[in-house]
């Protein structure tokens, strides 16, 4: 990709139906499988004697076997939930991802949950207004804080009532929304958005019942018998194992397509149709091989912009019979953490990532294959690379179609300004980077490949038609702004209506 853009959220929590079991071997083997889905800050919470354990810090999941031993000593219980967090909302210093840090428990008089979800809520701020009313002044800017106090009210309304009460929540919160409940009761509950635009499943083995946001986390953990939660669906686990499912509001599906192109895990299974991502991306590359015939006449090798793009690379080399090359590889200990040398040296750090086998390069046409492209410049300075590697002629085959319009479901690529694709057409895209051409997958090609029909997919960063009206309205507005020449200030679309949002973004 052009660069690592990040996503909201991973989600695991598992309930097991003998009170000895210890679940967080379960949590955190289901949790570390779903790193690649927040790297800000992780969290733990399990259930002992009535009492919520809480075991939460930034940066990645530890690995380190004594830390590890110490999260295993402290959150003894037969039931947990966890949360590997990016934040897509709020600000990004240290103050407040501290304070966003999830699972988040929220109590009053009657009650105590303790809630991790992935997804963005794109009306939190009219929501954390109604809401200040019951609970005064919020402790933190995150839309987490919102969700689970507006789920707390409601079921306080309806005298826990939890089918009552997260109808009112899905009649109420809009955006993408996949939800894990722990009650301070020991029961575990699950329910998501309407539209379902986060994945979310779950399984069961032994007496243990788990969900979470991708199936690896399922596999790495041995379960075999795997459901997704449905649109609207609420799931409820009872301390004996009982599962009931209710489907509290109809589904209006719109899974997001982004997620097969970049997000999930290559072995991750999406929906029901049981195809594992990798798949659906080498399928994007053939569809992109049969659009662009001629602009392959003559390559010499491929070359993917690792590690995203690595599987559609592959359908590319079976689609022509063009060698793979390898000839770009990703310096693993380069992160996102590295950027803290600075806004000024930015360029430097993408430059240190990538290394190029100048020797398999030198001389040769090359195709290089990009999962996608939102910003580009890692996209650029990589094939400033090819060129000086002696690289003769440069076509770029991108899976994603162009990304022109935001997402404010919780992927952060939410204002005009930073998208490339809102700026330029394909040609503008190709000089500015010096390549010989850009070729973006057509929206047809896409949802071929993917094997859903286009009306039960998100591809409003495609197409700029959003499944929820709320959010058509705001970036319809913001799209006009941005093309009349108006600033977006580097602020999030759905926080521009929030005067503490557009003061936490410049801590």
């Amino acid at each position: 990709m052009s660069e690592e853009i990040s996503e909201a959220c991973g989600i695991f929590g598992a309930i097991s139906t003998d009170p000895s079991t210890d679940i967080f071997p379960y949590l955190y083997w289901g949790l570390l499988s779903l790193n690649h889905r927040g790297q800000q800050s992780y969290g733990f919470t399990t259930l002992r004697k009535g009492k919520f354990v809480k075991r939460e810090d930034l940066d990645l999941i530890p690995t380190n076997p004594r830390e590890v031993d110490r999260l295993a000593s402290a959150l003894k219980g037969n039931v947990g939930i966890s949360n590997a967090r990016y934040a897509t909302s709020g600000s990004s210093g240290i103050k407040h991802l501290e304070g966003g840090k999830q699972p988040i428990v929220v109590s009053s008089s009657d009650r105590s949950i303790a809630v991790s979800y992935n997804g963005n809520i794109v009306n939190a701020s009219q929501l954390r207004k109604s809401l200040r009313e019951k609970f005064g002044r919020f402790k933190t800017d995150a839309d987490t804080e919102v969700l689970a106090k507006k789920l707390l009210l409601s079921l306080d309304e309806n005298s826990g009532d939890y089918e009552a009460a997260v109808g009112e929540v899905l009649d109420a919160v809009e955006g993408a929304y996949s939800v894990m409940i722990l009650d301070s009761l020991g029961a575990l509950y699950a329910f998501r958005d309407v539209h379902g635009i986060r994945p979310y499943c779950f399984g069961k083995k032994d007496g243990v019942v788990a969900f979470a946001s991708e199936t690896p986390a399922l596999d790495i953990n041995e379960f075999e018998d795997r459901e997704f939660v449905e649109p609207g669906e609420l799931v409820f686990v009872s301390k004996n194992g009982s599962i009931k499912k209710s489907q509290i509001r109809k589904p209006i599906p719109a899974l997001c397509s982004f997620e097969f192109a970049y997000f999930s895990r290559p072995d991750a299974v999406l929906n029901s149709t049981n195809r594992p991502v990798y798949k659906i991306r080498e399928a994007f590359a053939k569809s992109l091989a049969k659009q662009n015939a001629g602009k392959l006449e003559g390559v010499d090798i491929i070359l993917s912009m690792p590690e995203t793009a690595d599987d559609a690379a592959y359908g590319l080399h079976e689609a022509t019979g063009i060698p793979w090359e390898r000839a770009v590889r990703k310096n693993r200990y380069v992160t996102r953490r590295a950027f803290i040398s600075g806004k000024d040296n930015r360029e430097s750090v993408i430059d240190k990532k990538m290394n190029i086998v100048s020797s398999l390069v030198e001389g040769k046409n090359v195709a290089v294959v990009e999962d996608s492209i939102v910003r580009g410049d890692t996209t650029r300075i990589n094939i400033a690379k090819l060129r000086k590697a002696g690289a003769k002629r440069i076509e770029v085959f991108v899976t994603f179609p162009k990304i022109a319009n935001p997402c404010l479901y919780g992927v952060d690529m939410s204002t005009y300004g930073e998208l490339l694709g809102a700026k330029m057409t394909p040609e503008e895209i190709s000089n500015w980077m010096n390549a010989d051409s850009v070729n973006y997958q057509t929206i047809e090609g896409l949802v071929d490949a993917i094997g859903i029909p286009q009306n039960s997919l998100c591809t409003a960063c495609v197409t700029g038609k959003y499944p929820t009206g709320g959010a058509q309205k705001l970036a319809d507005e913001i799209r006009s702004k941005f093309f009349e020449g108006v600033s977006e200030d580097g602020v999030r679309i759905y926080e521009k209506n929030s005067k503490k949002s557009r003061k936490s973004r410049s801590d």
